[in-house]
């Protein structure tokens, strides 16, 4: 069994993706420091790179991910890397993992 490095949580957060060609409105299943699990109507590719708003239901703004790739996609679910983040969504990230 994998061994992950940073603490996922199970959470149920809506979100908005956008790609090069495309924008889809899904939910985050699980979330790490370094990325996180979702579920959208459209399918993704493994290698694709999106933005993420991600709708934190304490915070009257979404995170936001200005980068993220797509390492794997399994029908309507993929997981993504969070390449790219301004340090105060970081912050606000680490806030949520904490609880």
């Amino acid at each position: 069994m994998e061994q992950r490095s940073h603490v996922r949580i199970g959470v149920e957060y809506s979100a908005a993706f956008s790609g090069s060609s495309y924008r889809a409105d899904g939910t985050v299943l699980n979330l790490s420091m370094v990325g996180c699990r979702c579920r959208t109507g459209m399918v993704v590719q493994s290698g694709d790179t999106l933005r993420l708003l991600i709708h934190v239901p304490r915070y009257e703004h979404p995170l936001y991910v200005a980068l993220a790739e797509v390492r794997w996609s399994q029908g309507q679910e993929f997981g993504v890397e969070f390449i790219h983040m301004e340090l105060e969504d970081r912050h606000r990230l680490a806030q949520v993992i904490r609880g």
